[in-house]
């Protein structure tokens, strides 16, 4: 059920979209047999964003492991990681990142417990931090911020613009990483 759940997230892009009747026919199920495993719809979304955002974050983690030890490299694969995995999973990042209800709130975790996206985002404050020199976690914080709205803004215009002439995504990937770059040289 979470799969085919999932798989209707991707399609309609919006948890409100999303019903416990659909997942059940399309399950082969009755809406009942769902309610067994998931007392409503905000628990059935909260396990597919989870289990989404720990796919996403596996992918990250894994093409920075693959980097090798140079961090700017590793932050570097992290972000091509980023936006080739937006634009090969499109439904599946539109809703983890766009779709409306999927935040904290919607998901029913206020006060409760974290975000599932919250470890997708340490780990790209983490890559951000280890480019850095010296401690500086403020200036990691908004580093990695940015290139995570840089990075958000490649993968959701290149999915809903598809048309337009987009400039090589490595190359836009690369000047996303430019606050970066600056921010780790030395100072003279």
């Amino acid at each position: 059920m979470v799969r085919v759940a999932a798989g209707l997230l991707a399609q309609l892009g919006n948890v409100d979209a999303l019903t416990m009747r659909a997942v059940a026919t399309a399950s082969g199920v009755t809406p009942p047999s769902v309610y067994r495993h998931f007392p409503n719809k905000e628990a059935l979304v909260r396990t597919v964003v989870a289990e989404r955002f720990d796919e996403f974050t596996g992918v990250l983690r894994a093409a920075t492991d693959a980097a090798g030890d140079q961090p700017l490299a590793r932050l570097h694969a992290m972000a091509r990681a980023y936006v080739q995995w937006g634009l090969e999973q499109p439904g599946h990042y539109r809703v983890l990142f766009s779709a409306t209800n999927a935040g904290p709130a919607g998901l029913g975790l206020q006060g409760r417990s974290e975000h599932p996206g919250a470890a997708s985002f340490r780990a790209l404050v983490e890559a951000v931090t280890a480019c850095l020199p010296g401690p500086g976690h403020e200036v990691a914080l908004l580093l990695a911020t940015e290139l995570w709205a840089s990075l958000h803004g490649i993968v959701d215009l290149r999915i809903t613009k598809p048309e337009m002439p987009w400039p090589d995504r490595d190359e836009l990937v690369a000047s996303a990483l430019t606050a970066v770059h600056v921010a780790a040289e030395p100072s003279a």
